[in-house]
């Protein structure tokens, strides 16, 4: 029996591997342990025909050295061959195989690596999906109140049945006990909105009642509070008194520098100015500017109108009065609102800054009529 180790090939270049577990090929440095080592062959030294000399018999019992194996000779990469088998008989490896091992020295028992995922793009998250509990099987509470609806018992002080949710106190025994959680109370309805809407469809429904009884005097009024206004032009002035110089008429001729005076001293009281109109006009307001010019601050100004009547004849013959009351100075605006008027005169009553040495003055007299357009 030979004493040389077991040798096997290298996979990568084929070299012999002394010993079975061995690491690293000594010719190409592979590394020899990613799987169990194939089937070692052993390569049995060729046997000689030379005698071997003969053994003293007192030394037959010594052991001998072993031999030393000789270092293997080192060998240039080649392709790896086919490990030896124990049949004659086995199968050739395929091309594929060899070239395999060429470019990938592993064997073919290697376990497999885990697949690695490839990138992927960024995708819309999804909501996590709700997770479905199975359904409790319905078993009755012993003792526990049962449901009106399934006649299923439930714990006390359920206010739902746990299989139907139906509630388990009744409304007239729950409004005693106060709200419960879960179940939202009834408003506080404010009251007083109610009152508000009443009391304004009681105005609309007044102002159209008036509106019909009153008929056209109504309608007119509404009208004329709605009308545009437009300038009117009397025809003709006249007073009951004028000073020198001082004639109606400057009182209407568009400037607020020329003025008619009474030619009275005091406050004039009973003294008059008329204005008279083509035709009848629908009159809506008229502009007044006392004394002898729009600045009151004048020392030598005239006396103004303080109260006074306007005194309105209309196409019927009618005669409307009303009184009004007016600041010293600077334009003012008094309001008519008559229908069909021909003339119009302004009497005095009392006067502002009233003096023997003065007499009330006024300036511009203007009226203003509905527009017809």
């Amino acid at each position: 029996m030979s004493d040389a180790p077991e040798t096997r090939p290298c996979p990568d270049c084929a070299s012999p591997v002394r010993a079975a577990n061995q690491s690293f090929c000594d010719g190409c440095g592979a590394f020899l342990r990613w799987d169990a080592p194939a089937a070692t062959t052993r390569e049995e030294p060729e046997e000689t025909t030379t005698p071997l000399p003969a053994v003293p018999p007192e030394r037959e019992t010594e052991p001998e050295a072993p031999a030393r194996a000789p270092e293997p000779v080192r060998e240039a990469p080649r392709a790896p061959e086919p490990p030896a088998s124990d049949h004659p008989s086995a199968p050739a490896p395929s091309p594929h195989t060899v070239a395999r091992s060429l470019l990938v020295p592993v064997p073919e028992d290697r376990p497999s690596e885990p697949a690695v995922a490839a990138p992927v793009l960024p995708a819309r998250p999804e909501a996590a999906r709700p997770a479905v509990r199975a359904a409790e099987a319905a078993t009755p509470v012993p003792g526990g109140t049962p449901c009106p609806a399934c006649s299923l018992a439930n714990a006390p002080g359920r206010h739902f049945c746990r299989f139907c949710a139906t509630p388990m106190v009744p409304e007239r025994l729950s409004t005693a006990e106060g709200p419960y959680a879960g179940r939202r109370p009834g408003l506080a309805r404010d009251r007083s909105r109610w009152i508000v809407r009443a009391l304004i469809a009681a105005g609309v429904a007044a102002v159209v009642v008036g509106g019909v009884l009153g008929g056209p005097p109504a309608a007119r009024a509404v009208q004329d509070h709605f009308a545009t206004r437009v300038p009117v032009h009397p025809v003709s002035w006249t007073a009951s008194h004028s000073a020198p110089n001082q004639e109606p008429k400057l009182a209407g001729d568009g400037y607020s520098n020329t003025w008619w005076g009474t030619g009275y001293a005091g406050d004039s009281e009973g003294q008059y100015l008329e204005a008279a109109f083509a035709e009848p006009t629908d009159l809506l307001n008229l502009l007044i500017t006392p004394g002898s010019s729009k600045n009151t601050t004048q020392a030598d100004g005239q006396a103004t109108p303080r109260t006074f009547d306007l005194v309105v004849k209309d196409a019927s013959g009618e005669i409307r009065v009303s009184h009004h009351r007016i600041n010293d100075g600077g334009t003012q605006r008094v309001d008519l609102r008559v229908r069909d008027a021909l003339s119009v005169r302004l009497v005095l009553r009392t006067a502002w800054r009233a003096d023997p040495r003065k007499q009330v003055a006024v300036a511009e007299l203007e009226f203003f009529g509905r527009s017809v357009t």
